[in-house]
């Protein structure tokens, strides 16, 4: 028997959901930190306590004083849900009750077993920010909940084993700081020494120092005793990061990724919550991280769309961290060398502060060739001219990084007579040969099977491996350059916990030469004997169905480009079938701003973010015809109820990849500036349309940052 829930879910009719549009304001729960207790002798309360459930109303225990002394609006518990005996929970309302009270609201009253520590409670800023997450992003607060705490709250942490793992630096002792780095610091120190909130946008070429800033801005922060979030766009870039941080900080710094343990995880929110710890280094997650006295947030590589949640509950790190900064009255830095057209367009409307940082305090910007691949004998997907890049580097006995964005060696398997490729059962997409181990994986459900003998269709044994990856670059440099030190970095190579830091460790120690990679080399990494950088396929993302796909393909080869010549000379070659496009040039001579003021000028034209706010409203099921239908219906909703507002409803359309997991998938897109209201009733017409239609699944994206 489960719990009571306060109020419940408004049971609306389809003919009447138009006229809710703007009767809440709110999504989730309002949250009054004033306990309301008011006979100090009373030993029982009721707990008002939000779970990890899609509910928007929380659920109400019964609490022995006795057992379980001073219960706070914030404070983390455990209590029983339908079966489970242990589900965590968070009190946001505290009232009085008498002792034998068995019943609330005429439903059984069930008792609390534990609250958690007081280093798990989500106070102050904290608070806010999570409150203000339900609103913007039209989720329930049970939904945003597991985001502020650990798994397993109370977890130990076991003894850690040693790591062997050194990451080696190469951060001088005697740097000297140039005029666009001081004014950067002026700035952070303005607002830092007088606990003012603001945001600076360090736009800054790849090299041009704004890790040496950012932790300039934190040393400041920590000699007023104040504490930092620094936050990577993901796992593969901590370990060098987090050494460098150390390096500077030592005992004062923790770390937060999902690659953590329960236990090691818990320890780091102990200890930052007693003031421990002063620094939390790591992607997403470290966000939340209930650190005392926040003084500075740094969001680096800004621009990364690994920033955005993508699955429940799916919010943006970068504007939370900028909300987080609010509430906390922390100072906020975004950086990065390809800024977000947003957070670009906002700092050059003077919402943000603007520092760019156009020069390498050492090294130059390298050179970047671009090789026409229509003119060029082509060997495994090798142009001759980057060949001959590489063997330079290896007579040298320097290094090189070559970046293909695809896993695997082939991206399909065809039949050679008819021409059918063989695809995922669940998904509908082609499936990537693997050859360690030899397998046929689906990237996106992760299904595999045996390479087959005969093609399903035509049972011809004549099967061709189409197009290729980064297992087949790797076979094929083995077998150009005999005997070469070669590393490889992708999804595939980084399944076990700390393999991200062993293979960076390696490759920054000099133990290969060569390190090939997907986005997970492109970005971020600081290598001094790097001299070359290899695309080979440079404008793989220039076709891809989506408004940012030419923003995306800039950002990603200007980052990569900029591993070459760190420390010193340093060359790029883009390989490229479509040499002359604008982006491809732009990003050869690292023009970030010619850049901008043409993707903005479209985006002017077509309404796209950031000129107007998008959300997405995705549909799943297993039968199509449901789905299909639960879509249209919502449509009509949304242009009857949001017509007056101006907001544009395209669709609803089959997604890009129209079925994964088994599941058929329709898309609808709202173009406009959606108030919170409006969210609020957007949330509240899905969840209405998921319970009258339990077999398709509603969810609302608010600044999705892809359509697929």
């Amino acid at each position: 028997m489960g719990a009571c829930i306060c109020g419940g879910v408004q049971a609306t009719i389809v003919s009447a959901i138009v006229a809710f549009l703007f009767t809440h304001t709110l999504t989730g729960i309002t949250i009054n930190p004033v306990n309301i207790i008011s006979d100090i002798n009373n030993t029982v309360a009721l707990l008002d306590v939000v779970l990890p459930v899609p509910f928007t109303e929380p659920f109400t225990y019964r609490c022995d004083l006795a057992l379980h002394p001073d219960p706070q609006v914030g404070t983390l518990v455990e209590v029983p849900l339908g079966r489970r005996k242990a589900v965590v929970g968070m009190v946001t309302g505290i009232s009085e009750a008498d002792f034998d009270a068995k019943t609330h609201n005429g439903n059984k009253l069930r008792d609390i077993t534990k609250l958690l520590s007081d280093n798990y409670k989500v106070s102050a800023d904290r608070l806010e920010l999570i409150n203000w997450m339900t609103g913007y992003y039209g989720l329930p607060i049970g939904e945003l909940l597991p985001l502020f705490h650990p798994p397993a709250p109370g977890t130990k942490a076991r003894k850690p084993r040693i790591d062997k793992v050194e990451m080696m630096l190469t951060d001088p002792t005697d740097i000297i700081l140039t005029n666009e780095q001081e004014k950067a610091l002026d700035i952070a120190a303005e607002h830092v020494d007088q606990n003012k909130f603001g945001t600076l946008m360090l736009h800054g070429i790849t090299g041009s120092g704004k890790t040496e800033v950012y932790l300039r801005i934190i040393a400041n922060a920590l000699q007023q005793d104040k504490s930092a979030i620094f936050l990577l766009p993901e796992i593969a870039l901590t370990p060098q990061t987090e050494a460098r941080i150390r390096q500077r900080f030592g005992d004062q710094v923790g770390t937060l990724h999902s690659g953590l343990s329960n236990g090691q995880r818990c320890l780091v929110h102990e200890k930052a919550a007693k003031g421990e710890l002063k620094v939390v280094v790591g992607p997403r997650s470290a966000l939340f991280a209930p650190l005392q006295n926040l003084g500075v947030i740094i969001v680096d590589e800004e621009h990364e769309t690994t920033y955005k949640q993508e699955d429940k509950p799916r919010y943006h790190a970068r504007h939370t961290a900028i909300m987080r900064g609010s509430k906390a009255g922390a100072f906020v830095v975004l950086g990065s060398a390809t800024p977000d057209l947003e957070s670009w367009r906002n700092a050059k409307n003077g919402l943000y502060n603007l520092v760019s940082m156009m020069t390498r305090p050492s090294g130059e910007l390298p050179e970047v060739e671009i090789v026409d691949m229509r003119n060029e004998t082509v060997t495994d997907g090798f142009s001759q001219t980057l060949l001959n890049r590489i063997e330079e580097v290896l007579e040298n006995d320097r290094q090189a990084i070559l970046y293909y964005n695809r896993r695997g060696f082939a991206r399909a398997v065809q039949c050679g007579d008819c021409g059918e490729s063989v695809v995922c059962d669940a998904c509908d997409i082609a499936m990537t040969l693997h050859l360690r181990p030899r397998r046929l994986l689906c990237h996106y459900c992760n299904h595999s099977i045996p390479v087959p003998d005969k093609c399903p269709d035509c049972q011809s044994k004549n099967f061709i491996p189409f197009g290729g990856g980064t297992e087949k670059v790797e076979l094929a440099l083995e077998a150009h350059f005999p005997g070469v030190k070669l590393l490889r970095m992708d999804h595939d190579a980084t399944r076990k916990r700390g393999s991200y830091a062993r293979i960076l460790s390696k490759f920054a120690n000099g133990d290969a030469n060569i390190l090939i990679g997907t986005q997970m080399v492109a970005k971020g990494h600081h290598f001094a004997k790097v001299d070359l950088v290899g695309v080979l396929a440079a404008d793989d993302g220039l076709s891809m169905p989506d408004f940012r796909a030419q923003e995306r393909t800039f950002q990603l080869l200007t980052q990569v480009a900029g591993r070459a010549g760190r420390t010193g000379a340093g060359g790029v070659v883009f390989q490229s079938w479509q040499p002359e496009h604008p982006v491809i040039r732009q990003a050869s001579e690292h023009d970030f701003i010619e850049f901008a003021k043409a993707e903005l000028d479209v985006r002017e034209m077509t309404g796209y973010p950031p000129v107007q706010r998008l959300a997405r409203v995705i549909f799943t099921g297993k039968k199509l015809g449901t789905v299909e239908n639960s879509a249209n219906s919502f449509a009509t909703l949304c242009r009857a109820g949001l017509s007056e507002s101006g907001c544009v409803v395209l669709g609803p359309a089959p997604a890009v990849f129209p079925r994964l997991n088994s599941r058929y998938r329709f898309q609808l897109l709202l173009k406009g500036n959606l108030s919170v209201a409006q969210k609020q009733w957007l949330s509240e017409i899905s969840r209405q349309m998921h319970n009258r239609e339990r077999t398709v699944d509603v969810q609302i994206d608010i600044d999705p940052s892809g359509l697929f």
